[in-house]
């Protein structure tokens, strides 16, 4: 038809705009020839550079145009944007892997660095040749036959190539590990190779020399393309400090500006996700996606099939309706994957509400959340009534408390802790009940762990809640009698928060407006819970097994308190002694085992600890009690700071004891006080694990000239492998930690740091385990025996880190008293 027309079209023309589109026209169906050429003759077609290269650009523009199609902008629209991309250096005989998490901007930064390459084939004509391939082309094949599929064996003759393996984490972290391994074998065994991968931290394990970030925006350039791609400007100074966060990723900052545009305000990266598909499935050739029932049902089953295997499972005929709906691109062999991860995750968040997907599978264990997690925050949005939600997040938080508490973070994170007036009101036949229900979901999910950062009288069975509800605001008492059963009654009406008496049978409790949105019986106790789990890692003495770790330590903390020492005295004290003084301060609260004493700063103990310390005087017939850890050496230090009283070998065999039976608290508190959250704390991914201590004594920078300690975590199966060899190092008794002191130049330092986490992920790789939080190391002073509890501190910090990871830790950091 265009061809038809043309003449007339160009007839109609002024002469330079009739030039213009001649000659466009020209390059364009060359392009096309030169790109049909190539696919019916393969690596053979033998096209000179420059016309390789112009179908190389060819297919690079038509990859960008998918990429944005859901943006509903061309790429010259965002040529400031694009024009902005750093690219990272890779010279022949390298491998880069860019690490980023999704929408930080990897694919394009990849196109990028591909279309340099491809430029520089345009210019010189011995140019290695630009390789562009997704990491599910490769599977099944070697990374050198993949070339060779595209390149034949011109590539293997001196001129070499400029590959770009796209989308590693799209893959499992064993195959994702193995391109890798080929990537370096192939740039060793081959002339002029340099290779760019990419994928999101943890999924594989590079070297620090082999690693660069993808470059996220700041706020200014966020907001800048924001305001692009909505067309107009916006107000954003109410965006949460997350939203704000979240659009320095290019492919959010996008997505904002789409919703901007169409006069909706995204509040967390899910509703961006949510936002993004349905406007674009709103157009009219992406209609079908949703509006025809067969195509919706493959798409769905699509979603499902990769979410579960990475594998599509779908027929012939059903791949060819999955392609008619322009929202997925040919994958490996056969099969057909979605041009966008976003589609995946919002058809399979489709199959979860639907009840197509089991609700629990998605906690089921961690391999089964890291696959199914960005869906099923979706799907938290997705729910159209209150009751959806709450089976949604019931289930969840039933299933792994953790788990639900980091879906139902990124779900509403974005969502405001309070209503404005045009939000709906509270229904009040429903709220109380909805919120009974959160209540006791959390409760019983949490287990040992809901002891102290919920309600008591929840805590410990059947609760009756009076409820009263006035247009946004609720008003919540328990009822101090026990029921038989959790009910919900009306609040008697002479019980406020401003009451004068009490109320019989009532305590007051809470007065709040309700957060925004469905779910805000789920946010509210999640915020609850996360604001008080600090103070419980900083004051439950119990959060180990019986006669455990973390009691051993406080039992000796209260026989020092007692004795009247220091928290600097780790040596033995006489149990007999100690027996004496625990049995006159319990005498003296009347043998009353819930009464509390303060000994000495902030730090309470029970009548039952003075007690049980007394009982177990007398069941262990122990002559000392003890710290488990080495005792200062140097009684007439020459400085005055709490490490001057040890000497350097005695400090290092301290902080060794320490971080070793830190390592066996934690594992305790996972075990029973945390037992419910299980394998949702991100760290669990090593356990068991030890800990390699470095300790550097010339610290003259540091104040005091405190010793600089250097931490990291490992699986417990490398420590042997990774331990430093030579006698000057020092293990623990347990094994479960090994301490030895620097002496290494800044470029070793760098290699051994390298090489220890490059083992850690490659085991973790092999063990197809993906960790939630990135692999590092820590610094910090070895002081710990400045802390009332330092192996409790230290464990304490672990935990909150998994905790704040997950979203049930809001604050500063444990302080274990």
């Amino acid at each position: 038809m265009v061809e038809l027309t043309y003449p007339a079209i160009a007839a109609s023309l002024g002469d330079a705009e009739r030039t213009e589109l001649s000659e466009k026209w020209a390059q364009q169906r060359n392009v096309t020839v030169r790109e049909a050429l190539l696919q019916h003759a393969g690596p053979g077609a033998a096209l000179s550079s420059n016309d390789l290269a112009r179908v190389l650009q060819h297919r690079s523009e038509a990859r960008r145009t998918v990429r944005l199609q859901s943006f509903e902008v061309d790429e010259t629209a965002l040529d400031l944007h694009f024009g902005r991309i750093e690219v990272p250096e890779v010279i022949p005989g390298d491998v880069v892997v860019m690490l980023g998490d999704f929408g930080s901007g990897k694919s394009e930064t990849a196109e990028t660095w591909h279309r340099t390459g491809i430029k520089d084939l345009m210019t010189d004509g011995n140019a290695p040749f630009p390789v562009w391939l997704s990491a599910r082309d490769v599977l099944g094949q070697t990374l050198e036959e993949a070339v060779d599929r595209q390149l034949g064996s011109a590539w293997r003759r001196g001129r070499g190539a400029s590959i770009v393996v796209d989308g590693l984490d799209e893959t499992d972290p064993a195959t994702a590990q193995n391109l890798l391994e080929s990537a370096r074998i192939l740039t060793r065994t081959a002339s002029n190779i340099r290779v760019l991968l990419t994928a999101r931290p943890g999924i594989l394990s590079p070297t620090d020399k082999e690693t660069v970030r993808a470059k996220l925006f700041d706020e200014n350039a966020a907001l800048e393309l924001v305001e692009l791609t909505a067309g107009k400007a916006h107000s954003t100074w109410r965006w949460t400090k997350d939203m704000r966060a979240t659009v320095t990723r290019p492919f959010f900052a996008l997505a904002a500006g789409i919703m901007l545009g169409n006069n909706e305000a995204p509040s967390g990266e899910a509703d961006l996700i949510r936002g993004l598909v349905e406007n674009a499935l709103a157009k009219g050739r992406e209609r079908p996606a949703v509006t025809s029932e067969q195509t919706r049902s493959v798409l769905q089953d699509l979603a499902v099939g990769i979410t579960r295997t990475s594998k599509d499972g779908l027929s012939y005929s059903d791949r060819l309706i999955a392609h008619s709906s322009r929202l997925v691109s040919d994958g490996p062999g056969d099969s057909v994957v979605f041009s966008l991860p976003i589609f995946q995750h919002w058809f399979a968040a489709q199959a979860i509400v639907t009840g197509d997907v089991p609700v629990a599978e998605v906690v089921t264990d961690a391999l089964s959340f890291n696959r199914w997690r960005w869906a099923a925050a979706v799907a938290a949005l997705s729910a159209r009534t209150p009751e959806a939600v709450d089976d949604l997040l019931g289930k969840w938080v039933a299933g792994n408390p953790g788990a639900a508490a980091w879906i139902i973070d990124r779900a509403f994170s974005g969502h405001r802790d309070w209503r404005t007036e045009a939000d709906e009101n509270l229904d009040p036949t429903t709220s109380g009940t909805r919120l009974l229900r959160a209540l006791r979901t959390w409760a019983n999910a949490l287990g040992p762990l809901a002891d102290g950062v919920l309600p008591s009288q929840i805590v410990r069975g059947p609760v009756g809640l009076g409820v009263r509800v006035s247009g946004h605001r609720i008003i919540v008492a328990l009822s101090t009698s026990r029921p038989a059963s959790d009910r919900v009654t009306a609040l008697p009406p002479e019980l406020h928060p401003f009451s004068s008496s009490p109320v019989a049978d009532w305590q007051f409790w809470l007065e709040a407006v309700a957060p925004q949105g469905d779910a805000w019986p789920w946010t509210k106790v999640q915020k609850m819970i996360a604001e008080a789990t600090l103070k419980k890692l900083s004051t439950d003495p119990h959060l180990g097994a019986p006669d455990g770790i973390w009691e051993q330590e406080r039992r000796f903390d209260l026989a020092r308190r007692l004795l009247g020492h220091g928290s600097l005295l780790h040596g033995p004290l006489p149990a007999n002694e100690v027996r004496k003084q625990a049995a006159e301060k319990f005498d003296a609260v009347d043998q009353d085992r819930s009464a509390y004493i303060k000994m000495g700063g902030r730090a309470f103990y029970s009548g039952a600890e003075l007690d049980d310390l007394v009982s177990w005087v007398d069941a262990t017939r122990s002559l000392d009690v003890v710290s488990h850890l080495p005792e200062r050496d140097l009684p007439y230090p020459k400085g005055g700071w709490v490490w001057d009283f040890y000497s350097p070998q005695r400090l290092m065999e301290f902080e060794v004891e320490v971080y070793a039976r830190a390592c066996q608290a934690y594992d305790e508190a996972l075990a029973h006080s945390f037992a419910r959250l299980g394998w949702s704390m991100p760290r669990s991914s090593m356990a068991p694990f030890g800990v390699l201590l470095e300790v550097e004594f010339d610290g003259a920078e540091r104040i005091g000239g405190i010793p600089g300690l250097r931490v990291i975590r490992a699986p417990m199966a490398l420590m042997q492998e990774l331990a430093p060899s030579g006698d000057e190092s020092i293990w623990s008794a347990s094994g479960r930690a090994v301490i030895n002191q620097i002496s290494r130049d800044a470029t070793e330092e760098g290699e051994y740091f390298s090489t220890t986490l490059e083992t850690i992920r490659s085991w973790l790789a092999a063990q197809n385990r993906e960790p939630a939080s990135g692999i590092g190391w820590t610094t910090t002073g070895a002081d710990d025996m400045s802390e009332t509890r330092p192996v409790a501190n230290v464990a304490a910090g672990w935990l909150w880190d998994d905790l704040k990871d997950i979203g049930l830790g809001k604050g500063t950091f444990p302080q274990v008293r």
